[in-house]
């Protein structure tokens, strides 16, 4: 494994597990927030005055699960004893300095390395999971899933344009938290691959992605790309404008299908998203044009994620709210 940073610098607070369950209540199921590709999210508070914590803080908390087959929306499988590799490899990119000013991803508060105890604490206040919003049209309006969706995009461009490239490879609804803004943060890199983490990672996991995210390109080539990243920001997009969980491939392909017959895409915008009073027809239709570039079956056919950003920066509900600070 490559590594440039040592790591005992960017882990952060070491905290016990104990801590974590008190920060979670017990990771209470009120508390809890969704699934990931290796374990659970849960909405934390580190009390005032704890070890050192001047004032109240809210965070979120992520465990990962030691088991070896994945289940629910995930492929593959993760070698346990590798699983402490993983972890390590996903703080150590998220304590890169050139992510440190990054609002889109998280911030590691510390972890915990107890025993088979694996988890990660994040300075992050969260609203909710992006899945968990998705389908709700009160909680997730017009506005902020366009907010949602250019602030997505402009992150993994960012990723994707550092020097060394990076490679993000599980991105799903799952692993975006949205803030208390409104902003979207991602949450999970576990199979983050490229720069100082290198590419040795065949013999440590095993594994395909998440479930209806996958470029199935990579089923024929097992060819990890900047576009297979691509592929999945489109899936992600076209379940924000249609207001839908697990659209995946297949869904995707016959949008790909009705767009070259028809080029009319209002009709695939919800009723619910269209009587929104921000929503804007021109914006509906170049939404989901962007979204069904990003998922052309031939990965060449896909726009990169400059290309992706530059277009929704010319909707017009932007109006320059949501232009870079």
């Amino acid at each position: 494994m490559a590594a440039a940073t040592d790591p005992e610098i960017l882990m952060g607070k070491e905290f016990s597990y104990e801590d974590l369950q008190h920060f979670t209540d017990n990771f209470s199921e009120e508390n809890s927030i969704g699934r990931t590709h290796f374990g659970m999210l849960y909405r934390g508070k580190i009390p005032q005055g704890w070890k050192d914590q001047l004032d109240e803080k809210y965070v979120t908390v992520k465990m990962w699960e030691n088991k070896e087959y994945l289940g629910n929306d995930n492929w593959g499988r993760v070698l346990p004893q590798y699983l402490l590799d993983r972890v390590k490899d996903e703080i150590r990119f998220l304590g890169l300095p050139f992510l440190e000013s990054n609002k889109n991803v998280a911030k590691v508060l510390g972890h915990c390395f107890e025993d088979d105890k694996l988890g990660v604490v994040y300075d992050l206040n969260p609203f909710d999971t992006l899945r968990n919003l998705m389908c709700d049209k009160e909680k997730l309006g017009w506005r902020n899933r366009v907010k949602v969706a250019i602030g997505l995009a402009r992150v993994v461009k960012f990723i994707h344009n550092n020097e060394p490239q990076y490679l993000i490879r599980n991105l799903s609804a799952a692993h975006v938290v949205v803030d208390q803004e409104f902003n979207p943060v991602i949450v999970d890199f576990a199979m983050i691959l490229g720069g100082d983490i290198g590419d040795a990672e065949t013999d440590r996991v095993i594994t395909f992605g998440c479930r209806d995210y996958l470029d199935p390109y990579i089923w024929f080539t097992a060819d990890w790309t900047e576009r297979t990243d691509v592929f999945t920001v489109g899936i992600i997009l076209l379940e924000l404008i249609l207001k839908q969980i697990g659209i995946g491939m297949h869904l995707s392909y016959k949008l790909l299908s009705y767009y070259y017959k028809n080029g009319d895409f209002n009709l695939f915008v919800p009723k619910s998203l269209r009587g929104d009073p921000d929503f804007d027809s021109e914006d509906g239709t170049e939404l989901t044009m962007i979204a069904v570039n990003c998922v052309e079956e031939e990965p060449y056919k896909r726009p990169n994620m400059d290309q992706v950003v530059s277009k929704l920066e010319k909707l017009h509900i932007l109006n320059d709210q949501f232009k870079d600070n």
